[in-house]
């Protein structure tokens, strides 16, 4: 099985993880502080709205990465899911920036890490062929 394959469940097993976190924030735990840039413990209504839409967002960043492992959907064409792939993988770069210039240390390097992290695992999954 290849290193693709591995990488691209890894990556949903990130995004499943943050949209707990993001389902977590939303109901107000107090980790506002490392999110959204960690102007307080505990988000605004506005904000935990916010959290939710990013939950759902996640998980279905996850069930994609499940098709781009092979592991669902094989009927499915293959260049939307690869594109979508490609996107998250721009789009936890972009957010690994924006945590690097965070003004607290723990989004700065926890979330920082974290992003990063989940970058390189969609950056993996890029290689990844179903059916391998």
């Amino acid at each position: 099985m290849s290193a693709g394959r591995w990488a691209a469940r890894g990556a949903a097993v990130f995004c499943v993880a943050f949209a707990g976190f993001q389902v977590a924030l939303a109901l107000g735990a107090p980790f506002g502080d490392i999110a959204w840039g960690g102007q307080t413990p505990f988000l605004s209504g506005p904000m935990r709205w916010a959290s939710a839409g990013a939950a759902v967002y996640l998980l279905a960043a996850a069930a994609l990465m499940e098709v781009r492992a092979g592991d669902w959907g094989r009927t499915w064409p293959r260049w939307p899911v690869f594109a979508f792939n490609a996107f998250l993988a721009l789009q936890l770069a972009l957010n690994t920036a924006a945590n690097l210039a965070a003004k607290t240390g723990t989004e700065r390097f926890g979330m920082g890490a974290a992003s990063a992290l989940g970058c390189l695992l969609c950056l993996v999954a890029l290689t990844a062929r179903r059916g391998a």
